[in-house]
């Protein structure tokens, strides 16, 4: 039996220095692809995996939404709790410009707040006072490696904190798309202040190191030990573990109001994930929308109709 543990003991040691060889030879190029940004004649570019996963022509800013002029606005800017400069944008309602309504919008993976304007601006004439942040390593915030909502999350918890500071009346609405929805659902892990008062996540994942599983079931005949190196990749250059991505766990120990949206349609986070979160909620005030044919993302493309269900489940908690 002695001899035994001693040889799983010596397998298992050999196993973590395969790992750790491989990862030294192998998890910066793959870690870099999927969380670094920036290249060397774009500091600000969103990372590699960016463009296979949104082959869209407006990753570039000159074809990105311009802000919605009709608003008065101003820079905001915050230092992060490991010491980034954050910039954000506030954007003012003309209706009421003392309004204590209030919303951030947190983009998603390899965007940027360009991305949220369109999404403003249906806030703005529903009476918002409006912050869209360019989260940590995107846009003109600063950061080197995304951590796919973990320190993200601190970072939305941060913006809601410079809000109150602000405006001590706030009532504050926290509104994610994509990574964004992480970001936000993450940030119930945060000291949230008071003047939070409803979530909305739209095409979220539950949690990362799920989805990635589900992405390898097809393509790779091994995966826990892919994942397991994966893990450990990503920590050594975030510090941030891969089971550390868990939206679910954080969402089932908050009872605020919360909003779940996903497209039927989306074929990179699967509708499944929503339902788990919804599950998995606590809430009284919880409720889900499903928006027929929608790809990922995409469901604020019906317009009008995603944006009335909104503000409907807001107006009860937000005013």
């Amino acid at each position: 039996m002695k001899n035994f543990l001693k040889g799983a003991a010596v397998l298992l040691a050999l196993l973590l220095a395969a790992i750790l060889l491989a990862d030294a030879y192998l998890a910066r190029p793959v870690v870099d692809y999927t969380l670094r940004r920036g290249t060397k004649d774009d500091p600000q570019s969103p990372p590699a995996a960016f463009e296979d996963i949104y082959p869209y022509p407006n990753k570039y800013e000159a074809m990105q939404p311009r802000p919605p002029k009709q608003f008065r606005r101003a820079a905001w800017t915050l230092t992060s709790f490991d010491g980034l400069k954050l910039e954000a944008t506030h954007f003012v309602p003309n209706t009421n410009p003392a309004s204590h309504k209030w919303a951030i919008l947190v983009h998603g993976y390899g965007c940027n707040q360009r991305f949220m304007y369109i999404m403003a601006t249906y806030y703005l004439a529903h009476g918002y006072q409006i912050l869209t942040p360019d989260m940590r390593a995107s846009g003109k915030s600063e950061g080197t490696y995304l951590t796919m909502g973990v320190y993200e999350g601190r970072d939305v918890a941060q913006w809601a904190r410079a809000i109150v500071q602000k405006d001590p009346q706030a009532r504050i609405a926290l509104h994610g798309v994509s990574m964004g929805a992480a970001d936000v659902m993450l940030s119930l892990n945060d000291n949230l202040p008071d003047q939070v008062k409803a979530i909305i996540e739209d095409s979220g994942y539950s949690n990362l190191k799920e989805l990635l599983a589900i992405r390898l079931v097809d393509t790779v005949r091994y995966p826990k030990p892919v994942l397991l190196g994966a893990s450990v990749s990503m920590w050594r250059y975030t510090s941030v573990f891969l089971e550390d991505v868990d939206p679910l766990q954080a969402v089932s120990r908050s009872r605020l109001p919360i909003l779940f949206i996903h497209g039927t349609a989306d074929q990179l986070i699967p509708l499944s994930m929503m339902k788990d979160l919804y599950n998995a909620s606590p809430s009284k005030d919880k409720a889900a929308l499903t928006v027929q044919g929608a790809t990922h993302a995409m469901n604020d493309a019906v317009g009008d109709p995603y944006y009335r269900y909104v503000f409907q489940f807001l107006d009860h908690y937000v005013g």
